[in-house]
C-alpha cells in the first residue's frame, strides 16, 4: 500500500469490511434507521457503514464500555419497553454506524461514529491524524445517572 493511497476511503472502507465486518448502507437507510439526524450535516459525507455482528462489537470494547453496556441493559430490562429503537441498539452494543466524511470525494477528513468501540475510535482517529476529540453523548447523561441508581423497597437493602 503506497502513501499517498493510505487514507483513502477505498482503503479504510476495504478495512471495515474486512477486518471489521461492516456493511455499506445508504444514506437512506441511515435515515430511516435514526429518527434523530436532523443534527448532521450530509455535505462531506462519502460512506456510511454499520456493523451489528456482536462478536465483532464485543471484541471493539473497552472494559469501561462493558461496564457502561450492562448498565444500560440493566435499566432497559427494567423499564417496560418492547421497542428496540436505533438508540437502544447504539446503547447496548448491538448496532455501531460509523461515517466516513471526505472534503476531495477520495481522502478521509472526518468521520461520524455513533455506538461504542473504543479500538475502532482509535483506529479512526489514527487516520486522521490530528487531536479528534469525542463530542457529548446522548447516552452519557443516562449511564451517569444509573451509576448512581439505588433502588428501594422492601427486597432491597
Amino acid at each position: 500500500m503506497n502513501n499517498e493511497n493510505k487514507y483513502s476511503i477505498d482503503n479504510i472502507s476495504k478495512n471495515l469490511i474486512e477486518n471489521y465486518r461492516a456493511v455499506e448502507i445508504t444514506l437512506e437507510d441511515f435515515l430511516n434507521m435514526d429518527e434523530n439526524n436532523e443534527e448532521y450535516s450530509f455535505e462531506d459525507i462519502s460512506k456510511i457503514y454499520k456493523i451489528d455482528n456482536l462478536g465483532v462489537i464485543e471484541k471493539l470494547l473497552s472494559e469501561e464500555e462493558k461496564t457502561q453496556i450492562e448498565l444500560t441493559i440493566e435499566h432497559l430490562n427494567n423499564i417496560d419497553n418492547e421497542d428496540s429503537s436505533y438508540l437502544d441498539k447504539i446503547s447496548t452494543g448491538q448496532l455501531i454506524i460509523i461515517v466516513l466524511e471526505s472534503k476531495d470525494k477520495v481522502n478521509l477528513s472526518g468521520f461520524i461514529m455513533e455506538g461504542n468501540g473504543q479500538v475502532l475510535f482509535d483506529y479512526l482517529t489514527s487516520l486522521i491524524g490530528n487531536d479528534v476529540k469525542k463530542e457529548f453523548n446522548k447516552l452519557d447523561e443516562i449511564i451517569e445517572e444509573l451509576k448512581e441508581f439505588k433502588p428501594y423497597g422492601k427486597y432491597f437493602k
